[in-house]
C-alpha cells in the first residue's frame, strides 16, 4: 500500500515536495538543493507521530504532525487532505 500526496513542508519558507505514505511510515521528499539534508528525505514512522491536526494557512489546507519526541512539522497538502489525515488515522495515529 503506497500513496503519494502532494504536499510542501511549511520550515522557514515553503518548501515543495510529496509524500510516500507505505505500511510502515510517512516519508517527505523534496529535490530542493538548499533544504538541510534532514527534510529533504523526512521518514516519520506512524509509531513515533504523537497527534496529527488540520488547520489553514491563510486559504491553503495544512496537516500538523506532532512527534513523540517534541518536533512538529506542518504540511499544505494541496490534493486529497482528507485522504491523507485517514491514511495516519488507519495506521494508528490519533
Amino acid at each position: 500500500m503506497k500513496k503519494y500526496f502532494v504536499v510542501s513542508l511549511v520550515k522557514k519558507g515553503i518548501l515543495g515536495g510529496g509524500i510516500v505514505a507505505d505500511s510502515e511510515a510517512i516519508t517527505y521528499y523534496t529535490g530542493k538543493i538548499t533544504v538541510p539534508n534532514e527534510y529533504r528525505h523526512l521518514e516519520m514512522k506512524y509509531k513515533d507521530i504523537y497527534k496529527v491536526t488540520t488547520d489553514r494557512l491563510f486559504i491553503l489546507p495544512m496537516v500538523l504532525i506532532r512527534m513523540k519526541n517534541g518536533k512538529e512539522f506542518k504540511f499544505i497538502v494541496f490534493f486529497n487532505r482528507k485522504c491523507f489525515v485517514n491514511v495516519l488515522r488507519n495506521m494508528g495515529v490519533a
